[in-house]
């Protein structure tokens, strides 16, 4: 299948990961649980829950300097030079029934590669869910992660060892700029702990495995198990980083209490409707003002600040002193935005979304900006302030993408000012629910 060596360092992906890197750190403020430098060295299986497309393999990608080896879905390799191209970023196919009971019999290849991933000390990555679903939910995980393990660990005599890691992806906001990402790394599972349940019953040790994977990323993550007060919970649990943002609390003690929080409107729900119901109700009549006003969700921190009045006051003059730097951004970041903006919106699924704005700003952007560069120099019969445009391009461009931010904060901070009055009833009693 030609597909060997992919295991092999490469220095063209080493500098191409650094860029994405930097690019993508600065895209989202990731913060880290339970990161530890030995991961960035242990060959083994990392695994994590699937909401956000393309933007959850880069965050663990961009976790660490390593160079691991992704698992994807197979159909995505049917073109030969997208084949070629996800082969040289890593990837290998996973073929599935729905590609055919004829192509099933090439995963024995594909497993052949990732073991010589770990015998060249090196890690795979995969989302067990198979496929990615916009909810804070871990879903049914699909047994090949399982699989693959057990057929490592059981491939010869010696028996060797392999560990899976499970990663919570928690994001405030899948698609705003600037949000904050908080990645959760779990406690390795060692394969080596199920041998006499595989020797007994390889069926059974390997539902065992996936069963106490699940339960670990749900453990990592946001896990709203019942769809009946997914609203709820979700806007509730999202309310309280509203407030641990403004508190600058640690990522492991938001992740703590945001998960508490759902459990106790999940313990209402079974053990006392009438309060459940109130609580139910005032959080969907705060919603629909939101919507009514089109206020955004994640822009909800000024609720937790003392001095309102001097907070917006602040980010006014911070915005007014640098309005002149944001018109230059805008003016010449105009063409790659716009062909970002129609790309994106021929995406159907919209939680491709996030992953179309930033391959667009690593990939297109930098084109564009070469181009007009290049224009520049032309025009005025000058290398030097070619190149002096140049370097301006992108700096402005993030710089962009940080003032429309702090923009759509403060219009957000002055709508809910102005609307207080018809949520402040509801805004308390939520605000008293997760008083911790």
């Amino acid at each position: 299948m030609g597909q060997q060596g992919v295991e092999r360092f490469s220095k063209l992906y080493f500098w191409l990961k650094k860029y994405v890197d930097f690019c993508y750190k600065r895209f989202y403020k990731v913060r880290y649980i339970n990161k530890s430098k030995e991961l960035n060295t242990l060959a083994g299986i990392f695994v994590s829950n699937h909401q956000n497309a393309s933007m959850d393999p880069l965050a663990i990608l961009t976790s660490f300097t390593w160079q691991p080896v992704f698992l994807a879905r197979a159909d995505i390799f049917n073109k030969k030079p997208i084949a070629r191209i996800l082969r040289f970023l890593k990837i290998l196919p996973v073929y599935r029934i729905r590609d055919g009971f004829d192509q099933l019999s090439n995963n024995q290849e594909i497993f052949d590669q990732t073991f010589q991933v770990f015998e060249n000390g090196s890690s795979i990555v995969l989302f067990p869910e198979g496929t990615h679903s916009g909810k804070k939910q871990v879903q049914n995980l699909k047994k090949g992660v399982a699989r693959i393990a057990f057929s490592y660990r059981h491939n010869n005599s010696k028996k060797n060892e392999i560990k899976i890691i499970p990663i919570g992806l928690n994001y405030e906001s899948y698609h705003d700029p600037g949000s904050q990402l908080i990645i959760n790394f779990g406690e390795p599972l060692s394969i080596s702990a199920y041998d006499s349940a595989y020797a007994e019953n390889p069926a059974k040790a390997v539902n065992s495995a996936v069963y106490e994977l699940k339960n670990q990323l749900q453990n990592l993550s946001l896990h709203i198990k019942n769809d009946d007060i997914y609203p709820v919970a979700d806007f509730i649990a999202h309310l309280y980083f509203e407030k641990a943002k403004v508190q600058n609390q640690k990522p492991g003690e938001i992740l703590s209490i945001q998960k508490k929080l759902i459990t106790n409107v999940e313990t209402l729900f079974d053990n006392s409707p009438e309060e459940f119901e109130k609580i139910s109700n005032h959080a969907d009549r705060f919603m629909k003002h939101l919507g009514k006003f089109n206020i955004k969700q994640q822009y909800l921190e000024i609720l937790f600040i003392k001095n309102r009045t001097l907070h917006i006051l602040w980010q006014s003059l911070l915005l007014m002193t640098s309005l002149p730097l944001y018109i230059y951004a805008f003016i010449n970041n105009i063409i790659p935005v716009l062909l970002i903006r129609k790309v994106t919106r021929m995406i159907t699924d919209t939680q491709f979304k996030s992953s179309v704005l930033f391959v667009g700003s690593i990939l297109v952007a930098p084109v564009i900006h070469l181009i007009q560069a290049a224009a520049v120099a032309i025009l005025l019969s000058s290398l030097k302030w070619g190149l002096v445009y140049l370097l301006s391009l992108p700096l402005s461009y993030w710089f962009k993408l940080k003032w429309e931010r702090l923009f759509k904060r403060w219009k957000n901070s002055i709508k809910l000012m102005r609307r207080f009055k018809n949520i402040r009833e509801d805004f308390l009693l939520l605000k008293e629910f997760i008083s911790f």
